[in-house]
């Protein structure tokens, strides 16, 4: 249920850091389809102008913002399950114990999830999913693929998202009649693409911004989603490159400038006779 909007959310989400990634980083991405993705990332974009993008920009407009906030906290609450789940098959036993109790909490004292009672409690979320729990089992990206109206992915994580929906309590409630469960599904569905279209306004419009929207979007989904599989975490060699400070002990003589200037000397001269020793 939650897919269409989470992957419109991925599209436009991490476009904001997108003019200040590497261009080496964006080197490693595995694009083969590049032609056909841009194809498909043109028609997302012509769907979002013409049709998701107003329908946000009107929801925005004239839903209350407290309604606003509660609809989105009801949306992050109904994804807890999925991040209990993948804390738990990655061996996060910590990190499932916070993101069950927050579940408990806000669906119980916070109405469902409307209110995040959790949040307010010092008690913050974090979000996890298959594609994630796959590559911390080691499993490689494979290609980044685009896909139609859901935005930027690659093999692993299109697995993992078709994963996670086992794990989606909204995946097995039924409502009686079949069309009314129709009809709610679809709706939870629209509500939630247009919701997360809204608060992401100023992220697509900086997409858009730049000179290449389409490799900034790549280089940054790219980036971001190896940030969320590390827990924002850098890697042990990050700062590796840096050079090694003990290697300037030579400097040590600056201790000397502790008594510079002398009493009987200008400031240029007491400049000039400390650097006579180099």
């Amino acid at each position: 249920m939650k897919y269409f909007a989470f992957l419109l959310a991925v599209t436009v989400l991490f476009s904001a850091c997108a003019s200040t990634a590497s261009t080496e980083s964006d080197e490693l991405i595995n694009d083969p389809f590049e032609p056909i993705n841009r194809k498909i990332y043109g028609f997302n974009e012509g769907v979002d102008k013409a049709i998701i993008g107003p329908v946000a920009l009107t929801y925005k407009d004239t839903v209350p913002e407290p309604v606003r906030n509660g609809i989105t906290n009801f949306i992050t609450n109904s994804n807890e399950p999925i991040t209990f789940a993948n804390d738990v098959l990655q061996g996060k036993p910590k990190r499932a114990a916070k993101t069950f109790s927050r579940f408990v909490i806000n669906t119980t004292i916070g109405l469902f999830g409307f209110i995040d009672v959790a949040g307010k409690s010092n008690l913050p979320g974090h979000v996890e999913d298959f594609g994630q729990t796959l590559a911390v089992w080691g499993v490689p990206e494979g290609v980044y693929i685009v896909t139609p109206l859901l935005g930027p992915s690659n093999l692993r994580d299109t697995v993992g998202r078709l994963t996670d929906n086992l794990f989606d309590p909204l995946t097995w409630i039924r409502y009686g009649d079949p069309m009314l469960h129709t009809y709610i599904n679809n709706g939870l569905v629209v509500t939630n693409a247009v919701d997360i279209r809204a608060r992401l306004e100023p992220a697509i419009e900086n997409l858009r911004s730049q000179p290449e929207p389409y490799t900034a979007l790549r280089r940054a989904y790219a980036s971001n989603r190896d940030s969320l599989i590390r827990d924002g975490i850098l890697p042990d060699d990050t700062y590796d490159d840096l050079p090694d400070f003990d290697d300037y002990d030579e400097f040590d003589d600056f201790d000397d400038f502790d008594d510079f200037p002398a009493e009987d000397e200008t400031p240029s001269d007491a400049i000039e006779d400390n650097f006579d020793d180099f």
